[in-house]
């Protein structure tokens, strides 16, 4: 397994920071929320994705781009899982929706 799942047990509407520079990627102080640092890979939802590089992108199944066109027919988490990137976190948090989760890659 090339990821490892962590589920954070927070708000929605709490900030994230990476564990190794410990920059706020997701801060709800600024109006740009996601503000990923240089060990971020992705940010995404269960609806979609709000950031990725494109080097994590190109060790995916399917593009962004297809993913997007066919969002009612693709599971992201299982996207991000079935990626061939070498190791990675993945963390996993509420979105505030009913059943919807957020994840942020980091390198490992």
């Amino acid at each position: 397994m090339a990821y490892q799942l962590v589920q954070l047990d927070i708000q929605a509407t709490d900030n994230i920071q990476c564990p190794h520079c410990r920059q706020q990627v997701i801060n709800w102080a600024e109006e740009q929320y996601v503000q990923p640092c240089e060990h971020t890979l992705f940010i995404a939802m269960d609806i979609g994705f709000e950031y990725i590089t494109d080097e994590f992108e190109q060790t995916m199944r399917r593009t962004v781009d297809d993913l997007h066109a066919n969002d009612d027919q693709v599971s992201v988490i299982a996207e991000l899982m079935a990626a061939q990137y070498p190791e990675f976190t993945i963390y996993q948090s509420d979105l505030g929706i009913e059943g919807y989760s957020r994840y942020i890659g980091f390198t490992a």
